[in-house]
């Protein structure tokens, strides 16, 4: 099993020269061959060209065009074989994915690749063949860029700003991708780790989860404990701070002097204080997904310690809201996808089980009878009582929605359930 470890590096104003000009080559390549790929696709749907097809829609037909590439511009020798190529694959996956989206092979939709700017998105540097390109010793990390003019081997040495994890065997390291977030450049190693043998599964502790907006999630599990997770305090006050930046930092004038390259190319030079507050906004924005995802796993921590099996109604949120504020809630604050993503990694970690179930009427179900509110139940009701005719039960709304789900749950692992479970305690 794959394992991803990041660790920041300590880089000097030269060294952080010299990775921006990588990545900038690596993003204009990919654009160039963008390029080449859309003339392509057009002279494809005129001629239905086999060979044409080939190089568009096959994993190498892009790649092998860069060695002509090179030989236009000599300055694409200069970065690595391995960062230029997957600049390539990149492009190409983006491309099958599309027309996999096309022809129904995969559920969601996805667009036709777009231009990159990389002022926008500092474009990463990938080796992604073992030992090759780079060199890890103790925490000095070299890397191989290309060749100058004389054809001389160009090198890089970086310093980790602190150690490999005890686990991580030189020999598991895999591949090596050098990112950037905000101000701070990190790599991160894909470690080979072998995971030790797990223990026969007994469904013997399950919890069934409840996602929402009004908290995080509630959680009922087979022990009777019920359990609400609130959303994390942080995220209002990160989505503040990013909004008063923004602002400030769209106040100020984008194009501020035109700077005159050697060669009489120009180019726009943002202002001294938009490129301050753009700094800024990418440190808060960097800070904003590492709480974040500490805060995820967490909780996957948590419930997999007290449960064998944790189960995610099935919902995801998309579209609408009724004010402006709940679609930013919805749509922008949500973490429900990455949440069943870290659940999913964390199981298998751990050799335990996570699973989904089909929220469908959870929410208008009364569990303790079954009866249906057909026409269902108002967002801003949180607790009702059933108005069947034989039960005059109270719930809350988000627990019946998961002991609902802990029911479903229990049916599709084939397991004995009542189909009444006693909550015994909140926390």
């Amino acid at each position: 099993m794959k394992v991803a470890v990041k660790i920041p590096l300590l880089v000097t104003k030269q060294e952080a020269i010299v990775l921006d000009s990588q990545s900038r080559i690596a993003n204009w390549l990919y654009n160039r061959l963008l390029e080449q790929a859309n003339a392509l696709r057009k002279r494809y749907r005129e001629t239905q060209e086999k060979e044409v097809g080939k190089v568009l829609y096959t994993e190498r037909g892009l790649r092998d065009l860069i060695p002509g590439l090179k030989a236009q511009h000599p300055f694409l020798k200069t970065v690595y074989s391995s960062v230029l190529k997957n600049a390539a694959l990149r492009l190409s996956k983006a491309i099958r994915d599309y027309q996999d989206g096309r022809h129904g092979r995969r559920a969601n939709l996805v667009n036709w690749p777009k231009f990159r700017a990389w002022k926008r998105t500092w474009f990463s540097l990938q080796y992604d063949e073992p030992s090759k390109g780079y060199r890890l010793v103790g925490r000095s990390l070299t890397l191989v860029l290309g060749q100058d003019e004389a054809g001389e081997q160009l090198k890089i040495e970086l310093e980790l700003a602190e150690a490999l994890p005890h686990w991580v065997k030189h020999q598991h390291i895999r591949q090596c991708r050098i990112v950037k977030e905000g101000q701070i450049y990190s790599v991160v190693f894909s470690v080979e780790r072998v995971l030790p043998n797990g223990k026969p599964l007994f469904y013997t502790r399950i919890v069934a989860l409840d996602p929402n907006h009004k908290n995080f999630a509630y959680a009922v599990g087979t022990d009777g404990v019920a359990t609400e997770i609130k959303n994390p305090y942080f995220l209002k006050g990160y989505d503040k701070r990013i909004d008063r930046l923004k602002s400030k930092r769209d106040k100020c004038k984008r194009k501020s002097r035109v700077i005159t390259r050697e060669d009489g190319s120009q180019f726009w030079l943002p202002s001294r204080r938009w490129l301050m507050l753009n700094a800024r906004l990418q440190n808060v924005l960097r800070e904003r997904r590492e709480q974040t995802k500490q805060f995820l796993y967490t909780v996957a921590n948590r419930l997999y310690h007290d449960y064998d099996a944790v189960s995610v109604g099935d919902y995801v949120p998309h579209g609408g809201g009724i004010t402006r504020k709940m679609r930013r809630a919805m749509n922008n604050r949500s973490l429900n996808k990455r949440f069943k993503q870290v659940l999913a990694w964390v199981a298998l970690r751990s050799g335990k089980q996570y699973l989904e179930w089909a929220e469908v009427g959870s929410t208008r179900t009364c569990h303790d009878c079954g009866y249906v509110v057909a026409e269902g139940i108002p967002v801003e009701v949180r607790e009702w009582d059933c108005p069947g005719p034989e039960c005059s039960s109270h719930h809350i709304r988000d627990e019946n929605a998961a002991r609902n789900g802990l029911t479903r749950t229990l049916k599709a692992l084939a397991l004995p359930c009542s189909g009444r479970r006693e909550v015994s305690s909140r926390r």
